[in-house]
């Protein structure tokens, strides 16, 4: 266990939510594709899909975990002292209960391959369990920890791999690999416990400077020896791991901008981008994406450079891939999480708000009754 005092904030760092208007630099094929608001008199529009309303009551509802396919929404329900975790179809408009326990969830995660749901539960403040449960609502494995307040990450593209940081009330640390595959929990040393998973051998550890706007140096941290390793990466706020695709944010102080770099570690292929930056005067705030696809994302970002209380007016939700940006719409600033086909974004901290993205329309589709 180490002391962690200030870094605690780069949890927050790490995956605040807002970004900025990009600048584009055109590397060969890479190009924007610029999406109009309105369709032109001389065209036809596309007719408006209809956006479904689904009506819960506040005291049964607890969150959205996500997507499960298409067609599929994960909720965690809650009644009469049992938890659940539901699926919602959109085509049929039916429920169906996957998970039941009388443990409270505190979140869920659904693994990018779709066939495994993380759930984090705890029946009081000194400990927790962690649940892998197979689509189909099975329990494959079960861990306990000694903390309730858990980070983790886990492998994009590997569901067996998972890299747990528990925090204690002395706020000291302690952080695990855990492999599935052998039901194997390691504890290993790292300098920063909001490390993230490079490939299946190696983590990315941030190693901060004496100020978050000065962003970290990102080291490769070796799961097998613990060994460490430098990369040429500096200034670095966030990293995205998104399969086939790694995506780098780094702060460019001197120009006040965010700088992107989208890249294929197998070909080489990549795209760059930048945009203004915006903070909240102690630390850089930094886009959430919502992976669509391995080599894909959806972000909203800010149109101009400054405080983020500051902004009252609608971002630019865009699509970026190693083939460049698309631009889809406006909408004020919130956290997304868009569908497998990348047609359709959940926004809002309750994810009550429906963003569909061809033809562009935003609404309210959750409604909770008090």
């Amino acid at each position: 266990m180490k002391k962690i005092g200030m870094l605690l904030l780069c949890l927050f760092l790490l995956q605040a939510c807002k970004e900025s208007n990009p600048q584009l630099e055109n590397n060969g094929p890479n190009a924007i594709e610029k999406v109009p608001q309105t369709v032109p008199g001389n065209q036809v529009a596309t007719p408006t899909k209809k956006i479904p309303l689904l009506k819960l009551n506040r005291s049964t509802f607890h969150s959205v975990i996500g997507w499960m396919s298409n067609d599929e929404i994960l909720f965690i329900l809650t009644e009469d002292g049992d938890w659940t975790v539901q699926s919602y179809n959109l085509s049929t408009e039916t429920w169906k209960t996957i998970y039941k326990t009388e443990t409270p969830i505190i979140q869920g995660i659904i693994h990018p391959s779709k066939e495994m749901i993380l759930l984090h539960t705890s029946s009081n403040s000194s400990s927790a369990e962690i649940q892998l449960i197979h689509k189909n609502g099975y329990v494959v494995q079960s861990l306990s920890f000694e903390s309730a307040e858990i980070y983790m990450d886990w492998h994009p593209t590997n569901p067996d791999l998972i890299v747990f940081s528990t925090f204690y009330d002395d706020w000291s640390y302690s952080t695990f690999v855990y492999d599935g595959s052998t039901q194997q929990l390691k504890s290993i040393e790292v300098e920063n416990p909001f490390v993230k998973w490079y490939d299946e051998h190696r983590l990315m550890v941030f190693k901060w400077g004496d100020s978050s706007l000065d962003g970290s140096d990102l080291l490769l941290y070796s799961t097998a020896d613990g060994g460490t390793e430098s990369t040429e990466f500096q200034h670095v706020l966030d990293v995205q791991n998104l399969g086939d695709t790694m995506v780098y944010v780094q702060i460019n102080e001197t120009q006040g901008k965010f700088e992107y770099h989208m890249e294929q570690p197998e070909t080489g292929q990549y795209f760059d981008w930048n945009s203004p930056a915006v903070s909240n005067y102690s630390e850089w705030v930094v886009p959430t994406f919502s992976v669509v696809h391995p080599t894909q994302l959806i972000a909203i970002r800010s149109k101009a450079a400054g405080n983020v209380d500051e902004f009252d007016d609608k971002g630019v939700l865009s699509s970026y891939s190693l083939n460049g940006e698309k631009r889809l719409g406006e909408i004020v600033d919130q956290p997304i999480d868009c569908s497998p086909n990348g047609e359709v974004c959940l926004g809002g901290y309750e994810k009550e708000n429906w963003i569909q993205l061809n033809p562009f329309n935003e609404q309210a589709w959750l409604q909770l009754i008090e």
